[in-house]
Formats: C-alpha cells, sequence, structure tokens
C-alpha cells in the first residue's frame, strides 16, 4: 500500500512539473482587443470616439507586433504594439487640424459633378463630409440625380476620386 502511495505522488508531482514547465515556456499574446485597450489607455482623451482605419497583425524579426491606425475627429494616431510583451513599441501622432490644405467643398462637388456629368443644379445634395481613412482625409459625397443615388469618395488634398457608386432607386 505504501509503495502505490509513493508511485501515486511520484506521478502527481511529475505532472505537475510538466503542465508549470509547459505553462511556463507556451507563448502567450493578447488579442486585438488587448492591443486597442492598450493603445486606448496610453491616449490623453480617453473619452473621444476613436475610428480604427487598420489593425495589423505581423511577424517582425521574431516579435509578433501589432500596428494600430486609428483617429478622431483632431488626430491620427499610429501604434505599435508588441503581442507578447504587452509594450508600446512606437507611438505617432498627427495633427490632422494643421494639415487644413484640404480642398474646398465647393472644388471637390465641381469635380464630382464634372465627373458625373450632371449639372449642379439638377441633383439634390445629400451629404458633403469629411472623415480619415488609411491615413488619408477622404471627401464622402452623396446625391440623387434621376432616381440614381451617387456616392463619390474623393481624396481631400488632391481631388482624384477614389470610387464612385451609383444605386438605382427604382426597382
Amino acid at each position: 500500500m505504501k509503495k502505490i502511495g509513493i508511485l501515486i505522488g511520484t506521478i502527481f508531482i511529475i505532472i505537475i512539473g510538466y503542465l508549470t514547465i509547459r505553462y511556463i515556456t507556451t507563448d502567450h499574446y493578447i488579442s486585438v482587443e488587448d492591443a486597442k485597450e492598450i493603445a486606448m489607455n496610453d491616449v490623453a482623451n480617453k473619452d473621444n470616439n476613436y475610428k480604427f482605419n487598420t489593425i495589423e497583425y505581423n511577424n517582425v524579426n521574431g516579435n509578433y507586433i501589432y500596428t494600430l491606425e486609428f483617429s478622431d475627429e483632431v488626430n491620427l494616431y499610429t501604434y505599435k504594439i508588441n503581442a507578447k510583451t504587452k509594450k508600446i513599441i512606437s507611438n505617432k501622432i498627427e495633427s490632422l487640424l494643421n494639415n487644413k490644405s484640404y480642398m474646398s467643398e465647393d472644388d471637390v462637388l465641381n469635380i464630382v459633378y464634372k465627373h458625373a456629368s450632371i449639372s449642379k443644379s439638377d441633383s439634390n445634395l445629400i451629404a458633403n463630409y469629411v472623415i480619415i481613412e488609411d491615413g488619408i482625409p477622404i471627401y464622402n459625397v452623396v446625391f440623387y440625380y434621376s432616381n440614381i443615388r451617387y456616392e463619390y469618395k474623393v481624396n481631400a488634398l488632391t481631388g482624384a476620386v477614389i470610387s464612385v457608386t451609383r444605386l438605382n432607386e427604382n426597382k
């Protein structure tokens, strides 16, 4: 009976030792949500509504790194966070207010209407606003003409038409 007790105790110690070593040597990486939380906790104004533009997860020389790019109405933020150590590797904040070399709304509307071959007076403008996509300021222009909804995305710095969507409202 004593031998069985010693055998069970030895097996128990071996299993606990194996599991402990396995736990210590297993890589534990943070989730995307954890990375977002780390970045948000580092930002001065935590109450803002932030829009995440891009999130990447890459192996850089054996280190798994999250790259987060997000913005509010004032700044564009770029954070690199080590997924294992939870440390911020780098952060960059760019003011969007300093970049007021955006094209005027009138200039953008002229580009859009010329591209669509439509007269401004014949359309019904619904929306015209700037958002930041992948760090680039983009005008979103939405209007109706002859029961067709037009949605344009235009680079706010260059005036280049990025995309056009036409939706026929007569179904």
